[in-house]
């Protein structure tokens, strides 16, 4: 194993998700690729700003991603070395597997919320899509935590 996927969203899911990829890095010496989708509004049903308004609005998310994956990496990782960070945005299951395929990853790690019932109906499920997608194995960590 040469190289761990593991998707942020900055939950508690994904610290935890990120907890089991180090563990799993330094166990076989893989390099940690964390990936943080940020959800695009052009692609969101409805969105008819201008695309000089859209650029400026994905613009202010990719810098405010940036700052909380600083943030992230700073509280989460703070002696770790063999690591890379992305920042891409779309939509989160697509990228994720586009991102896992591209790279060439090994395993791909990501936290779930553990919805059931209506809601996982309605919203659907990031780790569903994924789990169903890659090509690679996906380890899904459920939060202990709410």
């Amino acid at each position: 194993m040469k190289k761990i996927l593991v998707a942020v969203d900055f939950s508690q899911g994904s610290i935890e998700a990120l907890r089991q990829a180090v563990k799993l890095g330094e166990a076989f010496k893989a390099k940690l690729l964390l990936l943080h989708v940020l959800h695009d509004p052009a692609d969101a049903p409805g969105f008819y700003a201008s695309r000089k308004a859209g650029r400026k609005v994905l613009r202010n998310m990719e810098e405010a991603a940036s700052s909380m994956m600083s943030e992230f990496v700073g509280k989460h990782l703070k002696n770790a070395e063999n690591f890379e960070v992305r920042i891409v945005p779309g939509l989160s299951a697509e990228q994720i597997v586009r991102v896992a395929d591209k790279e060439e990853s090994d395993l791909v790690v990501l936290g779930t919320n553990g919805h059931s019932g209506l809601k996982r109906l309605m919203i659907g499920s990031v780790t569903d899509r994924v789990l169903r997608a890659c090509k690679c194995p996906v380890l899904a960590v459920r939060s202990t935590k709410s």
